[in-house]
């Protein structure tokens, strides 16, 4: 995990919104106090977490690096991990921080999505150990996707496509959603799942039923307001979730989820949640859904 960053809250975001994909300024004390404390309840659960220290001031191509905290930009999967290429312009020369990283704690590079390809760890949710929803929209094209499919495949995943249902030239709020999948799915078990369907494609929900998942659908209020979609799974049944979505946690308890709720709406304004500023590097034999 890479604690917040002043470089999260610089004034002048708000002088280009449109380019920085900017909502309120977090209050860094807050923001941190609130990464700290998710780290706590993770090593509460037995989880070990490392540190993630930007060895400078991050910079992108185009200036500060803003995002930096979100520690998922890494995706490792069964034998290492996969690099990605943002699409978001504050967001480009993040993978070198990330690579360089990972190589620092012995963790193996499989691919780098280069080229035209265009792929962010977002893009893609690991539903089981061997089943990821994948999303195609503004943050992963269908040359990123292909570039790291036979990938995912060799490493024994499933792999589903979801298309984003947008956006094209002006902003909307959910926005958010149409980029990456990991806003709106989460795993809970091998057939159950919570979904937010506004910000996915219908046909995902069809296949998803075909292979036997129930979808607990998250509150429209809630997931607009904080997003519980972007949860962080400990194990089967068992969650750590943002707090201040009390409907939708009362359907996942209905189901038996047992769920953990951690302050974080201050960290949530820079633009990611729970599962966002996680990054997964080892976990346990999880439930399979093919076999």
């Amino acid at each position: 995990m890479s604690p917040p960053l002043s470089v999260e809250t610089l004034p002048g975001y708000e002088k280009d919104p449109a380019f920085f994909i900017q909502g309120p300024l977090p209050d860094l004390g807050r923001m941190r106090d609130e990464h700290a404390k998710l780290m706590e309840t993770y090593r509460q659960l037995g989880i070990e977490v490392r540190i993630f220290e930007y060895p400078e001031s991050p910079r992108s191509a185009y200036g500060p690096l803003k995002r930096a905290v979100s520690a998922a930009a890494g995706f490792v999967i069964n034998g290492g991990a996969i690099v990605a290429r943002e699409a978001a312009p504050y967001w480009r020369g993040r993978s070198r921080y990330v690579s360089q990283y990972l190589q620092s704690i012995g963790v193996p590079i499989l691919y780098t999505v280069h080229g035209k390809g265009v792929c962010e760890g977002g893009a893609f949710r690991r539903m089981a150990d061997d089943f990821i929803v994948a999303m195609l929209s503004t943050d992963c094209n269908r040359d990123g996707l292909e570039q790291v499919r036979p990938v995912l495949e060799r490493a024994g995943y499933h792999i589903w496509t979801a298309h984003s249902p947008g956006p094209l030239h002006e902003y909307h709020p959910e926005i958010v959603g149409w980029i990456h999948a990991d806003m709106w799915i989460a795993p809970l078990d091998r057939d159950l799942a919570l979904i937010y369907p506004p910000w996915c494609d219908y046909e995902t929900i069809r296949y998803l039923r075909s292979i036997d998942y129930t979808l607990i659908e998250a509150d429209r209020e809630e997931q607009l307001r904080v997003v519980p979609c972007n949860l962080q799974t400990v194990e089967s049944r068992k969650v750590v979730m943002i707090a201040g979505a009390p409907r939708t946690r009362a359907r996942l308890e209905t189901h038996g989820v047992e769920v953990i709720e951690v302050e974080y709406a201050e960290v949530l304004k820079y633009g990611g949640s729970i599962y966002c500023t996680t990054m997964q590097l080892a976990r346990d034999p999880g439930p399979r859904v093919f076999g």
